[in-house]
C-alpha cells in the first residue's frame, strides 16, 4: 500500500505573491493544511501560511513562497500526508474518517461471507462508496451506517450488511 495519500493536486499559481490553487482530492479535510502532518508527494514537509477558498478549490500560500514563478514551480504536485501519520491522535481527521482507509480491504459480512476486497473508494455528495469486485463485475456498497460498521482501522476486514438485492446484477 502507498504510503502517501494525496489530499490536493495543486493545479495553479494564483496572483504574483506565490499562492497556488488546489484542487481537492477524495481525502481532502482542511484542517489537514493547517497541521503538521502535511506534505509534497516526494515526503517533504509542507506547511501553508494561508488557506482560503478558491471556487471549486483552495488557495493557499506555501510557507516560502513568495513569487509567482516560485508557485508555478509547484503546479503538478501533489499535497497529501503519510498513511501512518493517520494513526496518530492529534491527526486532524474527521469524525467519519478519510476514505482511503478502505482501500484493498476485505469485505465480509457479519457471518464471515466473504462479498469482495475494495479495488476503490468513491465520494458522491457527502457519501462514501466502496467499490468491490463482485462475480466478475463491479459492486457498489455506501460505507454508511448500518450498511457497513463504520470503523477507523486501515486493515482488517470491512463488516458490511447489505440489504437484499443491493449486490444483485
Amino acid at each position: 500500500m502507498e504510503r502517501f495519500v494525496p489530499i490536493a493536486d495543486v493545479v495553479k499559481a494564483v496572483g504574483l505573491r506565490g499562492e497556488v490553487k488546489l484542487y481537492p482530492l477524495l481525502d481532502f479535510h482542511a484542517p489537514i493544511l493547517a497541521s503538521a502532518f502535511l506534505r509534497w508527494d516526494d515526503g517533504e514537509k509542507a506547511a501553508m501560511e494561508s488557506a482560503r477558498p478558491a471556487g471549486t478549490g483552495v488557495a493557499v500560500k506555501p510557507r516560502g513562497c513568495t513569487s509567482r514563478d516560485e508557485a508555478e514551480r509547484l503546479v503538478g504536485r501533489q499535497l497529501g500526508f503519510d498513511r501512518e501519520s493517520y494513526r496518530d491522535a492529534a491527526f486532524p481527521r474527521p469524525d467519519d474518517g478519510l476514505p482511503f482507509r478502505y482501500l484493498d480491504r476485505e469485505v465480509r459480512t457479519r457471518d464471515g461471507e466473504l462479498l469482495g476486497r475494495v479495488q476503490e473508494v468513491r465520494r458522491y455528495a457527502a457519501q462514501v462508496l466502496l467499490v468491490i469486485e463482485r462475480e466478475g463485475r463491479e459492486a457498489l456498497i455506501p460505507a454508511v451506517d448500518p450498511i457497513v460498521e463504520v470503523d477507523d482501522a486501515m486493515e482488517g476486514p470491512v463488516v458490511a450488511d447489505p440489504p437484499e438485492g443491493l449486490l444483485d446484477a
